[in-house]
């Protein structure tokens, strides 16, 4: 009897909570509560008709495209489109069998490789340099959005063995300058798939979203404010990031940067492969950054000229391939000395490819390319071939 009292009662308890908890979610969801934690939130740049705006990847954006990963902070969902099973942009699949003699590129980078209209620069790479050869060519596109030479370092070591190809394209360097809205990607720790897999599914849950908003928003003071002040406002990231980022390192400093750079050209001739360097190309100057960069605290309007901040990554990339042997397409300088000193080959937001950049930037690195190309052509026969 004392035993089926005490199981009533824990019955009725848990009863209990579950109304408490059904009741908190549904009246959360009625108020339209909703709250991402940084650093899951992941502001991107999207274009419409031309003008820059910030969007949340998991939220927003592209919903269901990108899932969190405990190594590399989030990835695309593979097999969805535009991505395919291999989780790689593109409308092909990768065939199980490499096809014999095939030349194989893996185009690296961040959104500048991911994004182009009517498509990315990796698609007309591949046009190039399939024009007047018989030999198959493949270009695949491993750019992800909001990815810094981090991310790009991890998933070349955990996949470059995998994909096997014979040239690697290394083009980062505008998200490893942004302010971090934590702290630098490097002090994020690796997480277990499995704390990934229950964090996933608990972000879904309002009450999870509401407690996360309780410990890491409220608790936490504007930048300036008192922090034992009764009144502090609630601190807010959309409002906030901006002010805060001052006092926010970078996220892969420039020591960092150059490491990640001559480790992913180190880990590709490991595997027989040959890395190529890309700098990025820039049009953007510090009297005109978009309002989004620095409201969401990419960038400050008073810290170190942007321009000067980007200059700087680009001459780490010139420096690793001239003391590595590296090729470099330097696409920043071809693009500054265009004449209208790049305007034309770029966005608005001075960051992203025109259509007409994208053709640029596709055709410099076809150039880089046609030497490797004839050269893998030349070592295709059955005595020559490397092992795959």
């Amino acid at each position: 009897m004392i035993v089926a009292a005490r199981a009533r009662k824990l019955l009725f308890a848990a009863l209990a909570v579950a109304l408490i908890l059904g009741g908190g979610e549904t009246a959360l969801r009625l108020a339209g509560f909703s709250y991402q934690p940084i650093p899951e939130r992941i502001w991107l740049g999207r274009l419409k008709g031309g003008i820059p705006t910030a969007e949340v990847v998991f939220d927003r954006l592209v919903p269901g495209l990108f899932t969190r990963d405990g190594l590399l902070f989030w990835k695309p969902v593979a097999g969805k489109p535009p991505f395919n099973a291999a989780g790689l942009r593109s409308s092909r699949e990768l065939p199980a069998v490499r096809p014999a003699g095939e030349f194989r590129v893996l185009a690296m980078g961040d959104s500048c490789t991911f994004l182009g209209e009517p498509r990315p620069w990796p698609e007309v790479l591949e046009e190039r340099l399939a024009g007047g050869v018989s030999a198959p060519v493949r270009v695949l596109n491993a750019g992800v959005p909001a990815y810094s030479s981090l991310q790009g370092r991890r998933f070349l070591e955990s996949r470059l063995d995998e994909l096997d190809p014979d040239v690697v394209t290394l083009y980062f360097g505008w998200n490893d300058h942004w302010r971090a809205t934590v702290k630098a990607d490097a002090d994020f720790p690796v997480r277990d798939a499995r704390v990934v897999t229950l964090q996933s599914l608990l972000s879904y849950s309002r009450l999870y979203q509401a407690m996360n908003y309780l410990l890491k928003g409220r608790v936490r003071p504007r930048p300036g404010d008192n922090p034992g002040a009764a009144d502090a406002p609630p601190f807010d990231p959309r409002r906030d990031l901006a002010a805060a980022a001052g006092g926010q390192p970078l996220r892969v400093p420039p020591d960092q940067f150059e490491g990640n750079l001559r480790a992913m050209v180190a880990r590709v001739r490991a595997a027989g492969a040959t890395a190529v360097l890309i700098t990025a190309p820039s049009t953007l100057l510090s009297e005109a950054i978009p309002d989004y960069l620095v409201a969401h605290g990419f960038v400050t309007r008073d810290g170190e000229p942007i321009q000067v901040l980007h200059e700087r990554y680009v001459a780490l990339v010139r420096r690793v391939a001239g003391e590595t042997g590296a090729p470099l397409v330097d696409a920043a300088a071809d693009f500054a000395a265009s004449p209208d000193a790049g305007r034309s080959l770029m966005r608005q937001d001075g960051i992203h490819l025109t259509a007409a950049g994208i053709q640029r930037l596709a055709d410099l690195v076809a150039q880089a390319m046609t030497p490797l190309q004839s050269a893998r052509e030349s070592s295709s026969s059955p005595a020559a071939s490397r092992s795959r």
